[in-house]
């Protein structure tokens, strides 16, 4: 009984990881943008915080 949980744990982990990394790759470009849109928003706030403003 224990040995069949163990590969019931071992199934799931690898249908897990699959999962995982088909949403990546289906989504990598909202994931990209999403990113990309916080690096914006850090890089505002420094330029704020120093006294440089944006026109």
């Amino acid at each position: 009984m224990k040995s069949n949980k163990l590969v019931f744990a071992a199934i799931a982990a690898v249908v897990f990881v699959a999962a995982a990394a088909t949403a990546i790759y289906v989504f990598r470009n909202e994931i990209a943008d999403f990113f990309v849109d916080i690096k914006a928003r850090i890089d505002e706030k420094l330029l704020n915080r120093n006294g440089e403003y944006v026109d």
